[in-house]
């Protein structure tokens, strides 16, 4: 299901999405374009198949492309929109030399008018700075979410007033922010509320 056509995301939020889809593609062809001088700098014509040459290089281009700049959320992922039914929030925790590591795990159950619906699981880790040991979920049951192509996380929209929640996922990196946040703590990215 594509994005309901009633949601409208502010103009800010939608000018800083387009300049971040804009630099993961500007990133990505830089990549390709530095894997196309190889090709054509490196003679493969000696070896035994000169195209596995080629081909090798820029299957590196592609495989940086998706680790650098997200390509593979702009290509493989869609956008859509959709209501959470159900939420699972577990936090785990492993020990480590002298301290430990806190995670926080929430799988979301999302009805997007699908045969079935699809399950989204947002890992934290990391919980220090502003962000330590939250005890509930930045999500809620019959939260709107909207989930959109080159993102990580989806976003809550068209929260109420009376909302009681106090802690917003940055669709961009996942940090989980504070509600007072208009931008997020970890990559500095506009949030929607």
């Amino acid at each position: 299901m594509a994005i309901d056509k009633n949601i409208k995301l502010p103009p800010k939020f939608r000018e800083e999405y387009r300049k971040n889809i804009g630099s993961r593609i500007s990133a990505s062809i830089a990549l390709f374009t530095i894997a196309g001088v190889l090709c054509a700098a490196i003679d493969f014509s000696e070896t035994r198949y000169p195209v596995m040459g080629v081909a090798m290089i820029m299957i590196v281009g592609f495989v940086l492309s998706c680790l650098v700049a997200g390509l593979h959320r702009i290509l493989f992922r869609k956008s859509w929109s959709g209501t959470i039914t159900e939420i699972d929030a577990d936090y785990h925790i492993r020990t480590k030399n002298k301290g430990f590591t806190k995670k926080l795990i929430v799988t979301l159950t999302i009805d997007c008018g699908e045969k079935t619906p699809r399950k989204f699981e947002l890992l934290h880790e990391n919980m220090d700075g502003e962000n330590k040991y939250f005890t509930e979920a930045p999500y809620k049951v019959g939260d709107t979410v909207v989930f959109l192509r080159g993102m990580k996380y989806p976003m809550r929209y068209n929260i109420d007033t009376e909302d009681t929640l106090t802690l917003f996922v940055c669709p961009y990196c996942g940090d989980i922010n504070k509600a007072e946040r208009d931008t997020c703590y970890h990559c500095g990215k506009f949030l929607v509320k």
